[in-house]
């Protein structure tokens, strides 16, 4: 007489699953998947079989959640706009910063993770202030994260410092299971070479990864050459070695010979379309680096230069923007971008493999996606199925029904479990306010 299988954990059953991979890019079925012990252990037609919580996902999307591979968690939403991006930088974003206590960033790591959680969003890496507040709320938000605190030379103040971020380390490393501290250098042009010289001997040690902003603006890049004699790649690969991974945000202002260095030394790319475009820095070389063999993930950048965090936006967007810059609507499929928010963003901040897949064996990292509204419809299946196209065309962060996070359901029905709103709304509001009166932008 066999013994009976164990009962599942979870069971999302009955969707239409977006799996990416395969020659398209995407694969879409009609299936179900099965969660044991926060993993995946059965994706496609699961009958009869038994599970502690079952999801309905009836007339919805099952796919991996989302990979927000660059973000800062702030609070400042809507107030520094239309300005030219050094001048956003340096006369607004920095001195803003230096005003931070780590009341403001518990109340910007809440706003943030409550917004990725119903947006669809399962994991992210966050380089900004303050990142035990960061990494302590994202323990209890039950998201997935990768915390690198934002390290700043120059000028002193509005950033963390080398021995902060160090302390951070060996606090957090195999603290929690989904919570990784990563190093945070901000940028070439405000941090120090030493900086950038400690971060990654301890980092390869540690086996840890790396989080800077490269080539973002022209001005940056003009800046680095004049100083250095070096383009910005060029200059970061003479300060930091090999042996531990990289994640180079934005990359504007990448020409040819340096996304070959790039490709070459194993970087990964954090492609933000919306940011780059508010900011008016330019639109990246996406193509080119994909070909060049690039790791290039997808990330939203701030609330600040965003101004949301929806992933399915950002997606639209890096279809768009290159079809517009490159005068050719074949470029970017469904597929390439589908991945990009998934399996590339997973591999860009360590955790290929791990998560940003739907196949047995991944963290069970889901989200079921609603295809209710008008705007979806209408729903093909089969040989004309437009369920992917839906997903990067027409879907928003707002049609998210359900988020899954190591087998945890963290939102169903849109309704939050883990974080309570109303509570987050009213902190928001009273820290916000607080902290641009510290700032000196609003009076007390």
């Amino acid at each position: 007489m066999s013994t009976p299988e164990p009962p599942f954990d979870l069971l999302v059953r009955g969707g239409l699953l977006v799996v990416p991979g395969g020659p398209a890019g995407v694969t879409v079925v009609e299936g179900d998947v099965a969660v044991r012990d926060g993993r995946i252990v059965g994706v496609g037609d699961l009958p009869h079989r038994s599970a502690g919580r079952v999801l309905d996902a009836t007339d919805s999307v099952v796919m991996p959640g989302l990979v927000n591979s660059h973000m800062h968690e702030c609070l400042e939403r809507g107030i520094f706009e239309d300005l030219p991006f050094t001048r956003w930088l340096q006369e607004f974003a920095l001195p803003k910063d230096r005003a931070y206590e780590p009341r403001h960033q518990r109340a910007a790591a809440l706003l943030n993770q409550l917004e990725m959680i119903r947006g669809g969003t399962t994991t992210f890496i966050d380089i900004f202030r303050h990142p035990d507040q960061a990494a302590e709320v994202a323990v209890s938000s039950g998201l997935r994260a990768v915390i690198s605190p934002q390290v700043i030379d120059r000028p002193p103040g509005p950033g963390e410092t080398l021995e902060a971020n160090l302390d951070f380390v060996q606090r957090w490393q195999d603290r929690c299971p989904r919570v990784r501290p990563w190093f945070g250098p901000h940028a070439l042009y405000s941090c120090d070479e030493e900086t950038f010289a400690v971060m990654s001997e301890e980092a390869a040690r540690r086996g840890l990864g790396m989080h800077t902003h490269l080539a973002e603006s022209g001005a940056e890049t003009a800046e680095i050459v004049e100083r250095t004699g070096l383009r910005p790649a060029a200059y970061l690969d003479r300060l930091i070695g090999p042996g531990h991974p990289v994640l180079v945000a934005h990359g504007v202002h990448l020409d040819a010979a340096d996304i070959d260095l790039v490709a070459a030394r194993r970087w990964a790319v954090a492609h933000c379309p919306t940011s780059n475009m508010k900011l008016g820095n330019g639109t990246a070389p996406v193509p080119e680096m994909i070909a060049a063999g690039v790791t290039v993930g997808l990330g939203t950048d701030s609330v600040m230069t965003n101004n949301d965090l929806d992933m399915f936006e950002e997606m639209r967007l890096a279809a768009l923007v290159q079809k517009l810059r490159l005068g050719d609507a074949e470029v970017m499929p469904v597929g390439q971008v589908i991945g990009l928010a998934t399996t590339a963003s997973a591999a860009a901040v360590g955790l290929g493999g791990i998560t940003g897949s739907l196949r047995e064996g991944a963290a069970a990292d889901l989200i079921v996606v609603g295809l209710d509204q008008p705007h979806m419809w209408p729903v093909q299946r089969g040989e004309l199925s437009n369920v992917a196209e839906h997903m990067v065309y027409s879907a928003h962060a707002s049609d998210v029904r359900s988020t899954v996070v190591a087998g945890r359901i963290l939102m169903e029905d849109r309704v939050v479990a883990t974080i309570d709103a109303a509570e987050v709304r009213d902190l928001v509001a009273r820290e916000t306010a607080d902290l641009l009166i510290k700032a000196g932008i609003l009076r007390g």
